[in-house]
């Protein structure tokens, strides 16, 4: 099964198991239908039951209702995906997802992006052109999810994160930054590794990070004019190098 390896700026790599095209194309797919099954019925509603053309003379008054009315099957993956975490009905059915590339859930804006670029993907350019993109770009995106900095993955897995090889192989002249981190115990460095390996979703994992930050500082006894996360990623580092020499 094929699997994007995504290191992010803090040095995490995050390994996703990649919705493929055939998956993404069969959701896709799916919501057409269900956006039509709704276009239609309200279609039916409007003209066949209510008798909008007859009842209503004001033409303005006309349009807007129909625009109300159609809207909802338009816009069917930004509405579905903001309301249901990167999921639309069809995504649901497949078991595939959007979410960002660090992991987080992607905001309203990536959503509208994804969507509005839909149009371009599929419709303006080519459906084959999109599924090219989706099969030969690094982290199989559409220009949709290049543009948002989304990708479409697996959402019955567990998202496996794993720290990069700059945690543990050193050069030669490598220099530690803190001395004293062998006041650390080894328990308390794993816990700075499974802090830092998390996708950076909300401001509490930020809060969490300054706080542990703080905690170090006083048990190593330093206050170095350095940002939280950086400091804590320096000391996790220096701890390795002197566990790589026994000390």
């Amino acid at each position: 099964m094929e699997t994007i390896d995504v290191i992010t700026s803090q040095h995490v790599t995050i390994k996703y198991q990649a919705a493929t095209v055939v998956e993404r194309l069969a959701a896709l797919l799916l919501d057409f239908f269900f956006a039509g099954i709704y276009f239609f019925a309200v279609s039916y509603t409007l003209f066949e039951i209510a008798d909008i053309t007859n009842t209503l003379d004001n033409k303005t008054l006309y349009i807007t209702i129909l625009i109300l009315f159609w809207l909802p099957a338009f816009a069917y993956h930004f509405l579905f995906e903001s309301m249901l975490g990167g999921r639309t009905p069809g995504k649901m059915i497949l078991k595939i997802k959007v979410t960002n590339i660090d992991g987080s859930t992607p905001g309203i804006g990536a959503y509208f992006l994804r969507w509005i670029l839909m149009i371009i993907d599929f419709y303006l350019i080519s459906p084959v052109i999109g599924a090219a993109f989706i099969v030969f770009s690094s982290y199989h995106q559409r220009i949709g999810d290049l543009a948002a900095g989304t990708i479409v993955i697996k959402n019955n897995q567990s998202v496996m994160l794993d720290l990069d090889n700059s945690y543990y192989d050193f050069p030669d002249n490598y220099q530690p930054t803190f001395i004293n981190v062998e006041r650390l115990s080894e328990g308390q460095a794993v816990f700075i590794m499974k802090l830092l390996i998390e996708p950076k979703q909300s401001n509490a994992v930020e809060n969490s990070v300054t706080g542990l930050a703080n905690k170090v500082k006083t048990i190593l006894n330093i206050n170095p004019p350095m940002e939280d996360r950086r400091f804590l990623e320096t000391v996790l580092r220096d701890y390795n190098y002197y566990a790589s020499l026994g000390i």
